[in-house]
């Protein structure tokens, strides 16, 4: 009960440090201080720790594919490469209705916070003459923009959980590649029924530029994405597949010298307040779960017989609730994950209860009220939360309902 107790108040700690505007990074350092007091962790034995969990090879490649996403993102971004994938989307899908669908699912592949604040324009345009409601305009917006977030390896959230629970990248791809389809095929139901409702039929988005046009404007927005899906999942022995550090270091290269980046472009970029954040967050998540890992108190938990449904209720309840409150999916795998390791590490099936933290972790980063992207969406499209929760629940729920019955299955 007192353990208990003690993890209430540092989940606690987080969220309000989060409501206060905290930065993530200080937040997570504030909740790691409080574990060493709470708990009696030496500060010697506690920064002994933290240094090996900083300094360890798999976390400085971590530093390293943070910095490569951020820059291969910004060049593409100042090049105006997206801009030109839009346009060849436009002509080769002749359907404004699935452009609208296609245009955030092709900027998700960008890992930026507020990301759907990008992709919002795209699918205004797309849909300005359907007259649809601002709360479905911001479902197809929000909802379309996060169907890589289960299975694309440079989104932070997941490299972190990779780091974390130290389980093969691919494994985990390929366990929620299914809850990816599930994300886009229900997104689409939903899409098709409201078109059908409102009698909203196919719309043709005006004179094609023409094949060769078409196809190099596609290739020039997305070649480098492609190229890093080639390097790092195709294999070809003995050169490939490549370490994802690799295949995105070689990527940063050929972008760099084909768009022909400059020194002082690339310095701003590595060394931009974007960049250093996010590496002070993984760095913060690290320490914090090595002085989890090194606390006395949560031996009791490796020794405690649960039962499989208990375990997958507390993971549930705390794993949803930590990213429901925060809205910040790094936020409820720092805290979620670490807390919950001892807890199940020793169970058989280890492998699907990790995940399982995962899966109802983004169901409930999608229905937080305060996740960036679904604030900055319907403040775009004057849309109420309420009315866009109308439009998710039911691909939420199944999303649950699915993980749910598999863990307690497999």
């Amino acid at each position: 009960m007192i353990l208990a107790a003690k993890f209430l108040l540092l989940v606690v700690l987080l969220i309000l440090l989060l409501r206060w505007k905290v930065e993530l990074s200080l937040a997570v350092f504030a909740i790691t201080l409080l574990t060493v007091a709470l708990f009696g962790v030496k500060l010697l034995k506690a920064g002994e720790s933290a240094w090996a969990g900083v300094s360890d090879p798999q976390t400085l490649e971590l530093f390293l594919i943070i910095i490569l996403v951020q820059y291969i993102g910004a060049v593409q971004k100042s090049r105006r490469m997206y801009d030109r994938l839009i346009d060849s989307l436009n002509t080769m899908i002749r359907d404004k209705r699935l452009v609208a669908m296609v245009s955030p699912a092709i900027i998700g592949f960008l890992p930026m916070p507020g990301g759907a604040l990008l992709s919002a324009p795209l699918v205004q345009v797309s849909t300005d003459k359907m007259k649809l409601k601002p709360a479905f305009n911001a479902f197809l917006n929000f909802w379309f923009r996060h169907d890589w977030e289960l299975i694309w390896p440079l989104y932070a959230g997941l490299l972190l959980f990779q780091t974390l629970s130290r389980l093969p990248m691919r494994r985990i791809i390929l366990f929620q590649l299914p809850f990816s389809i599930l994300h886009i095929s229900t997104g689409l139901a939903v899409s098709f029924w409201y078109f059908r409702r409102h009698g909203i039929q196919r719309e043709y988005p005006g004179a094609s530029n023409g094949i060769h046009a078409t196809v190099r404007d596609f290739f020039s927005g997305t070649w480098p994405i492609l190229a890093v899906v080639l390097l790092f999942f195709v294999k070809v022995p003995p050169l490939l597949p490549l370490p994802l550090h690799w295949a995105l270091l070689l990527v940063a290269a050929i972008l760099s010298i084909w768009k022909k980046v400059g020194a002082k472009e690339i310095g701003a970029v590595i060394f931009g307040k974007s960049t250093i954040r996010s590496l002070l967050v993984i760095a913060a998540v690290i320490v914090f779960q090595r002085v989890i890992q090194i606390s006395s108190a949560f031996d009791t938990l490796k020794t405690m017989d649960i039962s499989l449904g208990l375990a997958v209720a507390f993971i549930f309840m705390v794993s949803f609730t930590v990213a429901f409150l925060t809205g910040v999916n790094t936020a409820y795998i720092a805290i979620a994950f670490p807390v919950l390791l001892p807890l199940i590490q020793h169970l058989p099936n280890y492998f699907y209860l990790s995940l399982y933290i995962y899966v109802v972790g983004f169901a409930g980063i999608l229905v937080s009220p305060l996740h960036l992207c679904l604030v900055l969406t319907n403040e775009y499209f004057g849309a109420s939360l309420l009315d866009v929760y109308r439009y998710m629940a039911i691909p939420i729920l199944l999303m649950i309902g699915i993980a749910t019955g598999l863990v307690l299955i497999l």
